[in-house]
């Protein structure tokens, strides 16, 4: 499927839970886990950027309480909110605003390719060897975690999704290095480029 969609910010730091999933699964560590928490957030920030205050306030209140933002408009019909709530929800621009703006999803393609760059920008061209030491060795691997929080409520999807979309997004052995190659170029220093204008000219 070429737009997997997995909601990011609902994910908790929930210890007891993501250590019975490591007990279920046998194959990748606490750890592994927990990059893939900085991972998440790493590239939906990179998608859509940080939250501004009041819109994550909002958020915090839906998580805290366990409320789905798609219910926001009937909730705000029947005025179960607390005001303080519903004046952030006007104030935002509406209950379809307030929706359309908490739709912080990437899709399983975005996520992995994040989820590279985010272990590029930690390790470099160790990040291979790193992921390999927590049971990560392709992109499905990426997917099998994903939908595991899911099935344990961890994390929400879309109903279409599933964890063949991540199937084969890019190859370890390759990508790393390729990637890594692009980061340095797009960091050569002004003198470098100068340089190579010199040398052109003589």
């Amino acid at each position: 499927m070429a737009a997997s969609i997995v909601t990011m910010a609902t994910m908790h730091d929930e210890t007891a839970k993501m250590s019975e999933i490591c007990r279920k699964l046998e194959r990748y560590t606490p750890t592994a886990f927990e990059f893939l928490r900085q991972g998440l957030d790493y590239t939906v920030q990179r998608m859509h950027g940080p939250l501004n205050p009041p819109l994550a306030r909002l958020l915090q209140f839906f998580q805290e309480k366990g409320i789905d933002p798609f219910e926001l408009p009937e909730l705000l019909e029947s005025e179960s909110l607390p005001d303080p709530v519903e004046q952030i929800v006007e104030q935002l621009g509406g209950a379809l605003e307030v929706m359309e703006r908490m739709n912080r999803h990437v899709s399983g393609t975005d996520l992995c390719f994040g989820l590279r760059d985010y272990a590029l920008s930690r390790w470099g061209l160790l990040a291979p060897a790193v992921l390999h030491s927590w049971g990560i060795r392709e992109t499905k691997d990426f997917g099998r975690m994903v939908f595991a929080l899911v099935d344990n409520g961890v994390l929400q999807k879309q109903p279409d999704d599933c964890v063949e979309d991540f199937e084969s997004v890019f190859q370890f052995d390759t990508a790393f290095d390729e990637a890594y190659k692009i980061r340095l170029s797009d960091k050569r220093e002004p003198l470098d480029d100068l340089a190579d204008e010199d040398l052109a000219e003589d």
